[in-house]
């Protein structure tokens, strides 16, 4: 199996409106790049990968660059199935037969949990690492990169499941704890803020006393 990876990520300035009842705009932009810079670095010593960065903000791609990580230019800029789906089919006519996705908001992911995810049975066409909540797709290996339509946004590990038994498609599930914590919400804040591992996206939260701006009325879920 010849893999890519790939991390689509949108304009920092546009990212993360959900967290505008506790971070400014001036934050929540530090707050995008400092997450993907962090999956960067993870994805930086899988050397023996593809690896590329696909995005419509130029700063984005030259910090994927910096990394080591091709930088590809969103050409449609109409969302992240969109981004994805013209990596992956640039893989595919690049010679490679398999494709992997995760998104540019999982700061907590490590380079061990990705070369695992990378390498687990290899046999499966569609191989899918969930949320926390079980909800959305933060992996996604495809065996060939267009084995299924892709179907990220709302409720997309049940809809990714779902286009794999219309594709008649090899099915996995693996349980990734890295890739559970996306931050998109105040509750996915404090819930990343509980996993012990050190990155640069906790400490900016740290910094930016996230802790004390988080209503105790919204428990992380999970």
């Amino acid at each position: 199996m010849t893999l890519a990876i790939v991390i689509p990520v949108k304009s920092p300035r546009r990212a993360k409106q959900r967290l505008e009842p506790i971070l400014g705009e001036a934050d929540r932009t530090r707050l995008a790049r400092v997450m993907a810079r962090d999956v960067f670095k993870a994805v930086s010593t899988l050397q023996a990968y593809g690896r590329f960065v696909i995005s419509d903000d130029p700063e984005i791609l030259e910090d994927g660059r910096r990394y080591g990580l091709e930088p590809l230019v969103d050409e449609l800029g109409q969302g992240q199935s969109a981004a994805v789906g013209q990596a992956f089919a640039l893989a595919w006519e690049r010679g490679f037969n398999a494709a992997l996705t995760i998104p540019g908001d999982v700061p907590g992911v490590t380079s061990e949990e990705l070369a695992d995810l990378a390498r687990y049975r290899p046999e499966i066409e569609v191989l899918l690492a969930p949320d926390r909540e079980r909800l959305g797709t933060n992996g996604l290996r495809l065996v060939p990169p267009h084995a299924i339509a892709l179907r990220f946004g709302e409720d997309s590990f049940s809809l990714h499941q779902a286009e794999a038994r219309r594709a008649n498609r090899s099915t996995a599930i693996k349980e990734v704890e890295g890739l559970r914590y996306d931050l998109d919400r105040p509750e996915d804040v404090l819930a990343f803020m509980a996993l012990p591992r050190d990155t640069e996206t906790l400490r900016l939260l740290h910094e930016l006393g996230i802790a004390e701006r988080v209503p105790a009325t919204t428990p992380p879920h999970g």
